[in-house]
């Protein structure tokens, strides 16, 4: 069993129905790390779906959050700090809001990911009276409330805290309003200076009232966070390590869950985050990786099969070692096709990676990624493909690997698997950095291509010619890339070289010295 096989397990232990919750903060663009917890969930839904079991999956964008911090690329909207993000406009104007602009494409791609949650607005949820229960409960129980916060702070919320956040109706901060008292449903505040992650944010000093009952403002996040399991009838939910510490988000939303709304907190999925390219993903550094993105540089089950690996270990995505991900996922395939034998766990995540019917390709990236730099057709990449050995795969995979492979190759990948084939004249002139050793190695070699070779016996072969001719293998991989490529380094020889024309190869190897 992998991890979701135990979490479905623990759940239908509980229940014969349930609700899964996932959400991300609308704040930047939504990227890998936001998705993590709505890509994890639904897998847990699909296990659950295996079993019988009734399941939904639902998706909420916080985007009555207040703008606190300036993304990387949108300094343009510094007047909107303090804000709800749900009431700043889309500057581009190709969107109601800047929320919309931004969870459009977000869920279109998630699609594309196989993921359809129930998408909920957290801004309509207030606004639209949905929530009031929650909120004039949480109201009701301001106090009870304050002592579970304070059990978890080391300096204590005011006694007259109110876990209620209003819009100031004069300015449309939300981020500068002090609750100052409070009336059934009417909640007093006073609109002032506060110093954000991104500098001090002015109040406009105005005072006013709020009515709960028409939702402009917002629960306090861990407050929020108990209502809507309460609201939803949450059993389930996915959520990033930093939630999870001892008196954290996640254990007292709990309490707060249990003692003021009556409902048993769902079932946590802990998980730990996503780096880029050694770094944390970041919205406000610039460091961020979309679903989109990836969408054009690998296959969106690769994505998922990576996600279901062990949850509680910090995982680097690095875009220059993206191929590594792909063998993995490949190898896995190999497995599940019974082309040879493996580890069950692994053949269990590729099985609910799929987001369709599987198709087996079996074509290493690395090998897609040289095929897109020749210029040949498909057919003919076919037919030398085939001459490798590779028969039983689906050509409308290879077509849609080899698209992604040449984005891949074209922005990311290591140096030595880009290439260029260099002249007969600039061949001569790389002659000069070989010795006699070396070329009287490659005109073997040359003669060995009329053979019918697969890659890994043509490797064999190249190791056996540098015995041969007391040659270091180092230095017959060299001639072989100086000779075609101009380079000391480039993709595995033996595949390289099959995947060229041959009579080319047998011609640049043996004759142009």
């Amino acid at each position: 069993m992998i991890w979701v096989d135990k979490i479905a397990e623990e759940l239908m232990k509980r229940g014969k129905e349930h609700v899964i919750e996932t959400g991300t903060s609308i704040s930047g663009i939504p990227h890998i790390g936001n998705a993590s917890d709505i890509i994890r969930g639904d897998v847990i839904r699909k296990v659950l779906e295996e079993n019988g079991i009734k399941v939904e999956l639902i998706w909420i964008a916080d985007d009555s959050d207040p703008f606190r911090r300036l993304p990387k690329g949108m300094e343009n909207l510094e007047r909107y700090l303090g804000f709800p993000v749900s009431d700043i406009p889309d500057l581009d104007g190709c969107h109601k809001n800047f929320v919309e602009h931004l969870v459009e494409p977000f869920l279109k791609d998630l699609e594309r990911f196989g993921v359809k949650p129930r998408v909920y607005s957290g801004t309509e949820l207030y606004r639209s009276g949905e929530f009031y229960s929650e909120i004039r409960t949480a109201l009701q129980n301001s106090e009870r409330i304050t002592r579970i916060l304070n059990e978890h702070r080391a300096e204590p919320l005011p006694e007259n805290f109110i876990p209620w956040r209003p819009i100031c109706e004069n300015c449309g901060k939300i981020s500068t309003t002090r609750v100052i008292g409070t009336e059934k449903d009417i909640v007093r505040y006073v609109c002032e200076d506060v110093n954000l992650p991104s500098g001090r944010i002015e109040g406009c000093k105005h005072k006013g009232e709020s009515d709960i009952r028409r939702g402009y403002g917002k629960l306090v996040w861990r407050v929020e966070w108990a209502a809507r399991w309460k609201h939803f009838r949450v059993t389930c939910e996915p959520l990033g390590k930093e939630h999870a510490t001892a008196g954290g988000s996640f254990s007292t939303a709990k309490e707060i869950s249990r003692d003021i709304f009556g409902w048993e907190a769902p079932l946590p999925v802990i998980y730990e985050f996503f780096t880029l390219n050694g770094e944390k993903i970041s919205s406000s550094k610039g460091n961020v990786i979309t679903l989109s993105d990836w969408l054009q540089i690998a296959e969106p089950e690769v994505l998922r099969f990576f996600m279901y690996k062990r949850l509680q270990k910090q995982r680097d995505i690095n875009l220059a070692k993206i191929s590594n991900l792909v063998d993995e996922y490949d190898e896995a395939e190999r497995i599940y096709f019974g082309f040879k034998e493996g580890n069950e766990k692994d053949r269990r995540r590729y099985e609910l990676a799929q987001i369709n019917k599987p198709r087996f390709l079996g074509i290493p990236f690395t090998t897609c990624v040289v095929l897109s730099q020749i210029n040949i057709d498909m057919n003919e990449i076919l037919t030398r493909l085939r001459k490798q050995g590779y028969e039983d795969f689906d050509p409308e995979r290879l077509k849609e690997r080899l698209r992604l492979a040449e984005n891949w190759g074209r922005n990311y990948c290591p140096e030595y698997l880009r290439f260029r084939i260099i002249s007969d004249e600039d061949a001569v002139e790389f002659k000069k950095q070989l010795n006699e050793k070396q070329i009287s190695a490659l005109r073997i070699l040359a003669d060995e291509l009329d053979k019918e070779w697969k890659p890994e016996e043509l490797h064999r072969r190249i190791y056996q010619i540098s015995r041969e001719k007391k040659l270091e293998p180092a230095r017959l991989f060299e001639a072989i890339y100086l000779s075609l490529i101009g380079k000391k380094k480039g993709p595995r020889a033996a595949m390289f070289l099959l995947s060229l024309d041959k009579e080319f190869v047998k011609k640049r190897l043996k004759n142009v010295f």
